[in-house]
This record gives C-alpha cells, structure tokens and sequence, in this order.
C-alpha cells in the first residue's frame, strides 16, 4: 500500500506539537465516547487532548491506513471507538520519548481479545471510519498496546 502523511490536525495527532501531556488514567470505552466534542474543532490542542487513557478492550480489527496509520477498531463488547497506531515516517516532529513510545506500541499491535492500550485522547473529524465513536473521540496516538490473552 502506497501511503503519505495526513494533513488534518497532524501536529496534534503525532504529538509534533511537543504538548505536556497529563499522567495516564485509566478509562473505559463507555466513559470516553459521552465526553463532549469541542464544536469547533481547533487546530491546535483543546485542553482534553492533554489527556491519556489506559483502556482495556479487545482489538477487533487492524486496519492499515492511506496515512500510514494502523487504525484499530477496539470494543468493550457494546460500544467501539478508534485507536491509532502512527507510522515513525510521519511523526517525526515528536520528542525523542514519544516516538519510541509510539514505534513499540504500533510494533505490538495486533488483533487480541484482551488489550491494554494506552493513548491521548484525541477528536476527530467525522469521515465515515470504522468503530468510529458517537463523539469521534480516539486514542491518538498510541503510546503502549499490550495483548494480555
């Protein structure tokens, strides 16, 4: 697949915009797809994309992007919403830190029932995406993925 790096939102997307992100929480796909969307959407990051969440879902599709990114479909066996895994290409702006976090996380991922993911939040445009949330909320990027079953 022929693939070159996103446009929209991209900086904050990859983190090349170098934020200070919070400490991880943990989060269930429930409690994240009611956050309210900023309507508009900014360019630059609205406060709760400073936010990390330690989800526990199971990957239910890989899905490889015309951007370069993995997109994962995850699900808490009700609800889905997306998570995204980078290609180290197209985030090259980010911190040293943050793109190792990004590269061994998209090196791990892979279609498990039982996952711990961990990633910014992150609101998207709608674009007809798969398991994408009622809010076009995401994890974006991921910053751990590990299969525990």
């Amino acid at each position: 697949m022929s693939w070159s790096c996103g446009v929209e939102r991209w900086k904050v997307k990859t983190l090349q915009d170098r934020p200070t992100l919070h400490t991880a929480k943990t989060a269930t796909i429930a409690q994240l797809i009611v956050v309210p969307k900023p309507v508009p959407l900014p360019g630059t990051r609205p406060p709760y994309e400073f936010s990390q969440f330690k989800v526990t879902a199971a990957v239910t599709k890989v899905i490889p992007e015309a951007d370069g990114d993995l997109h994962l479909v995850i699900s808490d066996g009700t609800h889905t919403m997306i998570a995204e895994a980078p290609t180290a290409t197209c985030n090259t702006g980010a911190t040293t830190y943050r793109r190792n976090q990004m590269k061994n996380a998209r090196a791990a991922v892979k279609v498990c029932t039982h996952t711990q993911l961990t990633g910014v939040a992150f609101f998207d445009f709608f674009h007809h995406q798969t398991g994408v949330a009622p809010n076009e909320i995401e994890l974006h990027p991921l910053l751990a993925f590990k299969c525990l079953s």
